[in-house]
């Protein structure tokens, strides 16, 4: 009788394990091609989810609903729509769309917008640029981190003094071009949601969206939000509010140079801190 428990034991173990392996999740959930085209080179300093990646695929999680946060790190090795990346002494491989590479030499100016990482934290950062002395090495601003909501706090003087950023660490983005770090609405059953851009070819986008998740969609269904709009006191603009864009908000103060805009939701007595690439008038 023993021997006849161990035996069924075994037999339920084995089936378990065959289940759990025809189970294994899908290392690339995405409607988006994992082998996009990225110029890279040996060394280079680069944007990646590398590590969260990988954990999740080892652990067989759902890839959909996993927290990718996207860290700097550098290419140790070029692949065929792979890369190999390299940091604190270990390497991972993972797929082209997953690696954002940052230029090598831009030269930044007072007002640009940088995709670039929070330097002296960690993660993937949009910055503005309010010192240009050493182009090569600007301050700069990150405008992902939070701000104090009362446009008075003290903590906003030292907080605009920003930060001076290593050589080769940033990427210069401009208004209206599909690239790595530019602000994404998109079309989704009657709303509009918001998105970091990461990848786009023709016809899609990769997009880092709430909570730090990656999705794909058509770019037909896309807007870009430019990060030089005009935006004055007293108008009504669309802000972000958690993965959507919602109407109905009141500018109460603009500080462009330091790219942040106060707001007030209408019939509400509370003020509001948003970064420009929250605020946006293109959604009327």
């Amino acid at each position: 009788m023993k021997n006849l428990r161990l035996l069924t034991v075994m037999l339920a173990t084995i089936v378990a394990s065959i289940t759990m392996a025809q189970e294994k999740i899908d290392p690339w959930p995405w409607d988006f091609p994992q082998d996009v085209k990225v110029n890279v080179e040996l060394g280079q300093a680069v944007l990646s989810c590398d590590g969260m990646y990988l954990s999740a695929i080892e652990k067989n999680e759902d890839l959909t609903k996993k927290v990718l946060i996207w860290y700097n790190t550098e290419v140790d090795k070029v692949g065929d729509g792979k890369i190999s990346l390299a940091k604190f002494g270990e390497t991972h491989e993972v797929p082209n769309a997953l690696v954002v590479p940052l230029k090598k030499g831009q030269k930044a100016k007072k007002g640009d917008i940088l995709l670039t990482w929070w330097q002296g934290g960690s993660g993937m950062e949009r910055a503005i640029v309010i010192d240009d002395k050493t182009p090569t090495e600007p301050t700069a601003i990150f405008l992902d981190l939070s701000w104090p909501d009362d446009p008075n706090d003290p903590k906003i003087e030292e907080k605009s003094k920003g930060r001076q950023l290593i050589p080769n660490s940033f990427n210069v983005m401009k208004d209206g071009e599909w690239v790595s770090g530019a602000q994404v609405a998109y079309r989704q059953d009657g709303e509009w949601k918001s998105g970091i851009l990461m990848h786009a070819t023709d016809d899609k986008v990769l997009l880092s969206i709430w909570s730090s998740k990656l999705t794909a969609v058509d770019k037909s269904v896309c807007k870009l939000i430019p990060f030089n709009e005009k935006i004055k006191k007293g108008e009504k603009v669309w802000c972000e509010w958690l993965d959507y864009y919602r109407p109905g908000y009141i500018v109460e103060k603009v500080d462009q140079k330091t790219g942040h805009i106060w707001v007030k939701k209408e019939g509400s007595e509370r003020i509001e801190c948003m970064s420009i690439a929250q605020v946006t008038k293109v959604l009327d």
